[in-house]
């Protein structure tokens, strides 16, 4: 599987921002802004995904690959956690 990257993907407009569903990619809707003329959403694309972007005419930034970002990996039972935190008051 390619590795793929967080990015921004800027559309001129809303009508633009609304047709990148055409493309079905892994765009984060909820961060989706439009302001005056200029439009921004967030996403997880491959760097295919992002030129295929730029060549329809958006701007993309790609900003980091997607396994840089930490995830949360200690998984803790709930009343652990509860104790732990009577603990630290």
């Amino acid at each position: 599987m390619a590795e793929r990257y967080f990015v921004k993907v800027f559309a001129s407009d809303k009508r633009e921002l609304l047709q990148l569903q055409k493309f079905d990619m892994d765009l984060f809707q909820p961060t989706a802004r439009v302001r005056d003329n200029d439009a921004v959403i967030e996403g997880l694309l491959t760097l295919a995904q992002a030129e295929q972007l730029v060549q329809s005419g958006y701007r993309v930034l790609v900003e980091e690959a997607s396994d840089k970002r930490s995830r949360a990996r200690d998984v803790v039972e709930l009343e652990q956690w509860l104790q732990e935190r009577r603990k630290a008051r």
